[in-house]
C-alpha cells in the first residue's frame, strides 16, 4: 500500500509540535487547578461579602430592640436601613422575625426558629436553609435585655440568587482569563520556538549550500552561531564528517595505489604478449616471455588476494560477535605454520614453531580465529618472501606477563631500519633496498597485518631479531576470561 507524501509529513515526529504539547499540557493542568481553586476562593469572598451585609441587617434590628416600661413587653422599631442596605441588582427577596419566649413580635411567623439554647449572646450566627422552595441564607442573633429574663432571637433571611449570580460572573471571567492565558502562551511559545530554532535551519542552509555548488565539502560546520543545546550534536556531525573525509581520503588514495600497482604486471603481460605474437612460444625469446607472463600473472593474483583481504580487514561489521568468540591460538598458530611450509620450501627457508610445554594455558585468545589465522598467515608470508634463501623463520606463541597471549614472527632476513618501522605500516609502501633487486610485493601485507589486528583488539610491534638481525613481529592479544 502506497503512502502518500501528506501521510509521510504526518509522521515525522516535530520538534515545535512536541514542545508546545509538553508546555501546554502541564500549563492546562495548572489552570485547571488554578480554576478549582479560583471557585473555592470566589464562592469563599462573596459568602463572607453577603454575609457581612446580612449581619449588619440582623444588627441594626436587634440594636432597636426595647422594653416597655409599663407593661415589660419587648418592643422594636424596624428601622429602614436594615433592610436598605439588602437592597441588590438581583432583587432578592427578604425575610425577618423577632422572636421571644417561644412567640414572633414582629416578622415572618413561619420562618424556621434555631435551638437558641446552643447560640452564644451577642453574637450573629449563620446557617444555611430552604424557605418557600427557595434556598436562604440566615443570619441569627440573641440579645439579653434588662428587664426580661428570657433571650431575644433576631433573624434575616436572604435568597442567594444574588450570590450566585456572583459567583457565576466571576467564574465566567476567570475562566476566559484561564483560555485566554493558555491560548496566549501556546500562540507566543509557537513564534518563540520557531525563533529559538532559527539557528538550526541557518545550518541547514548552510550544509545546502554545500551540496548545491556540486562538490562534497566537508570541512566542519560553523560553531559561532550554534544554541548551547545543540552544540554537541554539531560537534558530532563535525567529527562524523572528519571521520568520512577520512575515509574518502583513504579510499582515494587507496584507488590511486591500487590502480598504480596493477599497472605495473598489465603491462608486462600487454609487452610479453606482444613478444609471444612475434616469436611464437617455440623460440627461446617465446619460452622467456611464457615465463614472465607467469610470474606477472601470480604478482596480479598476490596483488588482488591481498587487496580483497584489506578490503575484509576494513570492513565496518564488527570482529568480535555480540558473545566474544575464545580462540586456542596454539592451534591456529600451528595450522597457519604448517601452510606456509610448502612456501617456504620453494624459498629455501626453514620455518620453527615453539610452544611453551605446560598445556594451553595462558594460551586463550578473545578474537575470531579466521581474523587470527590471516594476520599470521600474512606475517609468515613477509618473513618467507623478504628472507634470505637457508634462512629461519620462528613462530611462537606464548601466555604475555600482565597482559593477553603472545604470537610472534621472528625471522633472520635483512630486517626493517628502525626510522621505517612506522612507514612500513602503510598500504603500498615498500622498502629501497641499495644493491638488492626489486622485490615483488605489493607493499600490503603489514598494512593488512594493522587493519586486522585493529578489529581483533590487539597491539602490534616490530623489533630487531636475536643479535640484531632480522625483524620480530610482536602480536599482543585480548586474554579470554579466567586466563
Amino acid at each position: 500500500m502506497a503512502v502518500s507524501p501528506a501521510d509521510r509529513r504526518e509522521r515525522v515526529p516535530s520538534l515545535r509540535r512536541r514542545l508546545l504539547t509538553r508546555l501546554l499540557v502541564p500549563l492546562g493542568a495548572l489552570a485547571v487547578g488554578l480554576g478549582v481553586g479560583g471557585s473555592a476562593l470566589i464562592h469563599g469572598f462573596v459568602q463572607s461579602t453577603h454575609d457581612r451585609l446580612l449581619a449588619g441587617s440582623t444588627l441594626a434590628i436587634a440594636e432597636r430592640l426595647a422594653v416597655d416600661d409599663e407593661n415589660g413587653e419587648v418592643t422594636v422599631d424596624l428601622p429602614a436601613v436594615a433592610f436598605g442596605m439588602l437592597e441588590s441588582q438581583a432583587r432578592d427577596s427578604i425575610y425577618y422575625n423577632v422572636a421571644h419566649e417561644g412567640g414572633v413580635i414582629t416578622g415572618y411567623l413561619d420562618l424556621p426558629l434555631p435551638d437558641i439554647s446552643k447560640m452564644p449572646t451577642n453574637v450573629t450566627v449563620f446557617r444555611d436553609a430552604t424557605y418557600r422552595g427557595h434556598e436562604v441564607r440566615v443570619a441569627a442573633q440573641i440579645r439579653r435585655l434588662y428587664g426580661v429574663p428570657q433571650p431575644v432571637l433576631v433573624q434575616v433571611a436572604e435568597t442567594t440568587s444574588g450570590r450566585r449570580a456572583v459567583e457565576v460572573d466571576l467564574l465566567l471571567w476567570l475562566t476566559l482569563l484561564e483560555v485566554a492565558l493558555v491560548g496566549g502562551s501556546g500562540l507566543l511559545v509557537w513564534g518563540a520556538v520557531g525563533r529559538g530554532l532559527a539557528p538550526l535551519g541557518r545550518l541547514r542552509r548552510v550544509i545546502d549550500s554545500r551540496s548545491a555548488r556540486g562538490g562534497m565539502a566537508l570541512v566542519p560546520l560553523p560553531l559561532a552561531v550554534v544554541p548551547v543545546e545543540v552544540l554537541p550534536l554539531v560537534i558530532a556531525i563535525n567529527g562524523l564528517l572528519a571521520r568520512l573525509d577520512q575515509s574518502i581520503g583513504t579510499m582515494r588514495r587507496f584507488t590511486a595505489d591500487a590502480s598504480h600497482q596493477l599497472r605495473t604486471p598489465l603491462a608486462v603481460l600487454r609487452t610479453h604478449l606482444a613478444l609471444l605474437r612475434r616469436f611464437g612460444t617455440d623460440s627461446a625469446e617465446g619460452r622467456a616471455a611464457l615465463d614472465d607472463v607467469e610470474g606477472a600473472v601470480k604478482r596480479l593474483e598476490r596483488l588482488l588476494v591481498q587487496l580483497l583481504a584489506l578490503a575484509r580487514a576494513d570492513e565496518d561489521a564488527p570482529a568480535i560477535p555480540a558473545a566474544p568468540e575464545v580462540t586456542d591460538l596454539r592451534q591456529v598458530a600451528m595450522e597457519v605454520a604448517a601452510e606456509q611450509v610448502p612456501a617456504a620450501l620453494a624459498q629455501d627457508v626453514e620455518v620453527r614453531f615453539e610452544a611453551p610445554e605446560d598445556g594451553d594455558a595462558g594460551l586463550r585468545a578473545v578474537g575470531n580465529p579466521v581474523l587470527m589465522g590471516e594476520l599470521l598467515g600474512n606475517l609468515l608470508d613477509n618473513a618467507i618472501r623478504y628472507n634470505r634463501p637457508g634462512g629461519t623463520v620462528t613462530v611462537r606463541v606464548g601466555p604475555g606477563f600482565g597482559s593477553g597471549p603472545v604470537l610472534e614472527v621472528e625471522d633472520d632476513g635483512p630486517g626493517i631500519p628502525e626510522a621505517e618501522r612506522e612507514r612500513v605500516f602503510e598500504r603500498f609502501y615498500r622498502l629501497d633496498r641499495p644493491g638488492e633487486p626489486p622485490r615483488t610485493g605489493s607493499g600490503l601485507g603489514l598494512a593488512i597485518v594493522r587493519a586486522l589486528a585493529d578489529r581483533l583488539g590487539a597491539a602490534v610491534r616490530l623489533d630487531a631479531g636475536q643479535d640484531g638481525r632480522g625483524l620480530k613481529v610482536t602480536v599482543i592479544l585480548r586474554p579470554a576470561e579466567g586466563d
